[in-house]
């Protein structure tokens, strides 16, 4: 027993854009006339208040592009389906991410430089312990060979003397 009362608001503006009873525009501005007050509370506790108008403006441009595209599956029709909210959820949280990450540009890369300044040495010594092993297979002996197994630079001794 399903009465309209129990269906979320977006259903029949949903329904209305599938069917063509609504035009994109009109429909559109129904789902912002109604979820707006939920996307800006959404973001007031992600983002600086000063940047709430303008990420909201960005949600719902996203949200118009999509929009204007909109599918609708069968499975989403029933009452407990909210893939507008949904979608505004999804896309408030990455436009607060897109925000977030736009901040660290405008800072000075010292703070987010690793402390560890070792990695191209330890790709360089990566790179020779692969050489210096293949070039112990290529021309070493056997037992050798078998000192491979050792720390890399034991192994390596053999190597060095070939090349």
């Amino acid at each position: 027993m399903s009465d309209e009362r129990e269906l979320p608001p977006e259903h029949g503006i949903v329904s209305g854009r599938m069917s063509g009873a609504l035009s994109v525009d009109h429909s559109f501005e129904s789902l912002y006339k109604i979820y707006t007050p939920v996307v800006v509370a959404w973001l007031v506790v992600r983002v600086e208040s000063n940047m709430v108008e303008d990420l909201v403006q960005d949600v719902w441009t996203a949200f118009y592009r999509r929009w204007r595209t909109w599918q609708q599956p069968p499975e989403m029709n029933s009452p407990a389906a909210r893939p507008v909210l949904s979608f505004l959820f999804r896309t408030v949280h990455l436009t607060a991410k897109a925000h977030h990450r736009g901040k660290l540009v405008h800072e000075p890369i010292e703070e987010h430089d690793p402390t560890d300044h070792t990695a191209p040495q330890r790709l360089y010594e990566t790179l020779t312990l692969g050489r210096c092993l293949e070039l112990a297979r290529k021309y070493c002996c056997p037992p050798t060979q078998e000192n491979m197994a050792r720390p890399w630079k034991t192994a390596c001794e053999p190597a060095r003397r070939v090349t």
